[in-house]
């Protein structure tokens, strides 16, 4: 079963996502768009893991690639094709389903206590992310709920925090891929954020001791759970 990782990043990862992965059982086709690789077409794959980056859905047509990422996804959806969308790929999913990706009043790096909504009971991903969760915010953009989706956790007061679209697509606003080795390069290559979401370094690396440790028994749940369910497909 082949998984397409989609990466948007300068400096691409899968972090504590790859072992939960390859635990259950996927080829992990990456995909470096940042760096000139193509889509996969839904025949090549039978799941789409499409991660974080610097850009902005609100910029789609500065970035091709990423409209036609829009597009892929949006047609997986209807194919039955399980998705798994993170921070941009979450709002790329979004956008796909109708929603509007908006700039948020202020920047957001923080982890941020979340909980389970009422619609979220027997959802697998929302099972797996638990309640309470902590989810690493470091964002700028927000998006609403698209159309006949399902929100499957509280919101941290600027949109949309996870939700499911259909019966086999999800995204997540916040970032359970993240180990200590990204952190460190996003503070080398992002630090300037951390002014812009009103937080100083030093407070926020210690929200990181504190809520880091937990990060991976969570990812090992969700990323898990969605692996599981593309090789299930």
């Amino acid at each position: 079963m082949r998984l397409a990782v989609l990466h948007h990043l300068d400096e691409p990862f899968l972090g504590l996502a790859e072992r939960p992965l390859r635990d259950a059982g996927l080829t992990l086709d990456e995909r470096d768009l940042q760096h000139g690789d193509e889509l996969p077409s839904l025949d090549e794959v039978d799941g789409i893991l499409s991660l974080g980056g610097a850009q902005s859905v609100r910029d789609l047509p500065e970035y091709p690639i990423l409209q036609a990422e829009v597009d892929l996804l949006r047609a997986a959806v209807e194919a039955g094709v399980p998705v798994l969308g993170v921070c941009l790929g979450g709002q790329l999913l979004a956008h796909a389903m109708g929603a509007a990706v908006v700039r948020a009043p202020r920047r957001t790096v923080a982890w941020v206590e979340l909980h389970a909504t009422g619609e979220a009971a027997g959802d697998p991903i929302a099972d797996a992310l638990g309640s309470p969760v902590r989810g690493l915010h470091w964002n700028e953009d927000s998006f609403e709920l698209p159309p006949s989706a399902t929100e499957l956790l509280t919101r941290n007061g600027q949109g949309v925090t996870a939700f499911r679209a259909g019966d086999s697509a999800w995204g997540v606003q916040f970032h359970p891929e993240v180990d200590a080795a990204a952190l460190e390069r996003w503070y080398a290559r992002y630090g300037a954020w951390l002014g812009d979401a009103g937080v100083d370094e030093a407070t926020a690396r210690a929200e990181d001791a504190r809520h880091l440790p937990a990060q991976g028994d969570g990812a090992e749940r969700l990323f898990g759970t969605f692996g599981r369910i593309v090789a299930a497909r």
